[in-house]
């Protein structure tokens, strides 16, 4: 596989990265329905990843990376997620949390990260689900001692840092962190068992006195607290805006695979009156209001997020009532793609037969992977806030998932 990059001097470019994700895409695709039913660690798939030269693309240049915009890095996203929904969200993962640890203060610690995560090649995982208790920070010589565990660590298993945060035992401060996770102090509990996204890495982790320096200690954790500066919270629209990505790419792939089968597998109905089953009328109807609607689910979901890479822009002059813009659009993006993803992977095989439904097809695993993803968080919550924001102007107050 050519590496990104290195076709014109190793300088990266959208089109390039795009051309090193189809063709990361392809070696995935000869062998993903095999894989997503072993539902292994994805070694093998995060070094394909590292060996594209896809990991630092949003990176800045004058650290070592590729220094291109969320513009590329989501269509890039879309292309693996389309063959392979599991790598795909490992990959958009990865550039939210190399990404995210600008949202902190101390731009010294997050400019020798980038850096090092340039030169090293970096992948990045995170430990911060909300609803697990909070992780224990004891002070030593040096930096820390980080205590607890976190589930749903998506990625920390084939991590080379993981992002979290913790509460200092002494003084009861939260910070930001960015923890070494190859460090004997880091235990994964190869826990992740889910209907689909089985390859995802998302299983639990814990800390046992893992180490973190005081060099990798990003500053306060502003991002919780009541009346934050809006742009410390904008990873979690970075998320939002991430999933309605994946849910498209998840969409044009069974899209996709379901044209396939339909025109090289699927028979003709016998009561339809055409020899082939691409000719029958009901079928291209349904293949096209399908398609339509993925069309425009796409096209909201990239309109907020360019919003939300505006916002960013803004950097610690973003306003809350500028992020209240930008979160509405998200939760309406997740809306919309939200059932644009499981109509789309479900009637797929109303589209292609029952003999779509043999094991080995693997049409299965798209909708296994929609409806395991689209329950991150519950979408009823997020028309409430497009809801609210229409009736009375209420803006969605800012949490872990908003």
């Amino acid at each position: 596989m050519q590496k990104a990059g290195s076709g014109n001097g190793g300088a990266l470019t959208p089109d390039g990265a795009q051309a090193v994700a189809r063709e990361l895409a392809g070696a995935l695709a000869t062998d993903v329905v095999e894989r997503e039913s072993a539902g292994k660690a994805p070694v093998r798939e995060v070094h394909l990843l590292r060996e594209a030269g896809l990991l630092p693309l949003l990176l800045p240049a004058e650290h070592g990376g590729a220094g291109l915009g969320w513009d590329t890095a989501y269509a890039v996203v879309r292309t693996v997620t389309a063959v392979d929904p599991s790598i795909g969200q490992l990959l958009g993962y990865h550039y939210l949390h190399s990404w995210r640890i600008r949202l902190n203060r101390r731009a010294g610690a997050v400019a020798r990260l980038d850096a090092a995560g340039a030169a090293e090649n970096w992948f990045w995982g995170g430990a911060g689900n909300p609803r697990d208790a909070g992780l224990e920070l004891e002070p030593v010589d040096g930096g820390y001692l980080l205590r607890g565990t976190k589930h749903f660590a998506t990625g920390a298993e084939v991590a080379d840092r993981i992002n979290a945060s913790g509460t200092r035992t002494d003084t009861g401060e939260k910070l930001a962190l960015a923890v070494d996770a190859h460090q004997h102090g880091v235990r994964h509990g190869h826990d992740w068992d889910a209907l689909g996204q089985r390859l995802s890495a998302s299983g639990s982790v814990t800390f046992q006195d893992a180490f973190v320096a005081e060099a990798d200690v990003l500053g306060p954790n502003e991002q919780a607290d009541p009346g934050a500066p809006a742009y410390s919270t904008l990873h979690v629209l970075g998320f939002q805006a991430m999933l309605s990505q994946l849910y498209v790419g998840i969409a044009e792939g069974a899209l996709a695979a379901g044209a396939e089968y339909t025109r090289t597998t699927s028979r003709a109905w016998a009561t339809s009156g055409v020899a082939e089953a691409e000719q029958d009328p009901l079928v291209r109807a349904r293949y096209g209001e399908l398609d339509a609607r993925l069309r425009a689910a796409a096209a909201l979901t990239d309109r907020a997020s360019a919003d939300l890479t505006a916002a960013a822009a803004r950097g610690w002059e973003l306003t809350s009532e500028e992020r209240a813009d930008v979160a509405v659009a998200l939760a309406a993006a997740k809306v919309v793609t939200t059932g644009a993803v499981l109509d789309v992977t479900s009637t797929v095989f109303e589209l292609t037969g029952a003999r779509a439904t043999r094991t080995g097809t693997g049409l299965d695993r798209y909708w296994r992977d929609a409806r395991t993803l689209t329950l991150h968080d519950p979408v009823a919550h997020k028309a409430v806030e497009v809801g609210d924001r229409l009736l009375t102007g209420a803006a969605p107050v800012p949490s872990a998932y908003s």
